[in-house]
């Protein structure tokens, strides 16, 4: 009995030299095989399948799991109490099986390593690109506001001084389209080189209510719907109101023009957990699965009209503020955008560009 459990042992070990050399090698998908490993749920009887470790392997290494009635942390956070746990006793088995274990867990770990370090990577990247374009846009912006200043005035100057109800018409154009191109002329400067954050006390609720108020108005020829849905607990916040106003005024307008006449808007306000939800949906035509990972790009528009900038600055806004902006959407289903911020205790500096965005206090 005893021969055949060194023979055993010897082959886990045989085993877990090559799988070693396999990683050496360049392997990241290598795993050394555990005969003892044991199922958690299955061991200990537990039913809660919306467990994440239900239905997986390795318990210990798993976040958030179930165990003792509790939702615990991080796998380095709970690693000592499971080595105490029948599971991974009995998984481990021995030194041997322990050594096994702390194999895959290092394989793992590098596996997460590698992927956070190509993410960071992928996230410099962008944002020098993103940055090389603020640059040439603004650039861009700068070069033509004098030019559209000198024609504006000279048409002003002409309409003024000279007669004639074709010459009137002709520079009540150049006039209203210089206007245009003088407004598109600050929404690139306002990409390029955005304001600094002023942070104060904000109520969510009362700001949702005031962009419902002025889209009812909006539409109200068309015959759309506008439905609000405000959390109670939904509480004042710090943050910037006038780019929240913006970011929110933005979604609205892309779900104005989704719509068709008879559609409906919804807007909403919720927690969930420690972030705060704005929520813009509308019933139009949504997104085609191709378009869904493109929309947030500077310039790509699906529209006959517009630079196709509008989400894009939304998407910066929420990244300003600590948060994110999220898209769901199946073609003949309508969208839902939705701005999460996160809630702290302490309010930020105003002085940070990039602060996160707090519950406020009193």
């Amino acid at each position: 009995m005893a021969k055949s459990k060194r023979l055993q042992a010897l082959r886990e070990l045989k085993e877990l030299k090559e799988k070693m050399e396999a990683f050496r090698a360049g392997d990241l998908a290598v795993e050394a095989d555990n005969p003892h490993i044991v199922k958690c749920w299955e061991r200990l009887g537990c039913d809660k399948k919306d467990c994440p470790a239900y239905g997986r392997l390795r318990c210990w290494s798993i976040a958030g799991t179930y165990c003792h009635g509790t939702v615990q942390g991080t796998f380095a956070q709970k690693l000592g109490d499971c080595r105490q746990c029948v599971v991974y006793r009995e998984s481990c088995g021995d030194e041997i099986g322990e050594l096994l274990e702390a194999f895959n867990q290092m394989v793992k770990d590098f596996r997460f390593a590698l992927d956070e370090r190509e993410q960071t990577i992928r996230r410099q990247q962008a944002d020098e690109q993103r940055h090389a374009m603020e640059e040439m846009v603004a650039a861009l912006a700068h070069e033509t506001r004098n030019p559209l200043h000198s024609i504006g005035m000279a048409a002003s100057y002409l309409k003024k001084h000279f007669r004639g109800e074709l010459l009137t018409e002709f520079l009540s154009i150049i006039e209203e389209e210089v206007r245009k191109l003088n407004d598109l002329t600050s929404l690139f400067m306002s990409f390029a080189h955005p304001p600094p954050l002023r942070l104060s006390f904000c109520r969510p609720n009362e700001l949702m209510g005031e962009v419902a108020e002025d889209v009812r108005a909006a539409v109200a020829e068309r015959g759309v719907r506008v439905e609000m849905e405000l959390d109670p607990a939904v509480d004042k916040i710090v943050s910037d109101q006038a780019r929240l106003r913006e970011a929110l005024d933005r979604l609205v307008e892309n779900a104005r023009e989704a719509v068709a006449d008879g559609g409906e808007i919804r807007l909403a306000t919720r927690l969930d957990g420690e972030r705060l939800r704005l929520v813009v949906e509308d019933n139009g035509p949504g997104i085609a699965p191709e378009e869904r990972d493109k929309i947030f790009r500077p310039f790509h528009s699906t529209k006959l009209h517009g630079p196709g900038l509008g989400l894009t600055i939304v998407e910066r806004i929420a990244r300003e503020l600590s948060g994110s902006v999220e898209v769901e959407s199946e073609p003949g289903r309508g969208a839902i955008f939705t701005l999460l911020l996160p809630l702290v205790d302490d309010a930020p500096s105003s002085s940070s560009r990039k602060p996160p965005c707090g519950r406020g206090r009193g």
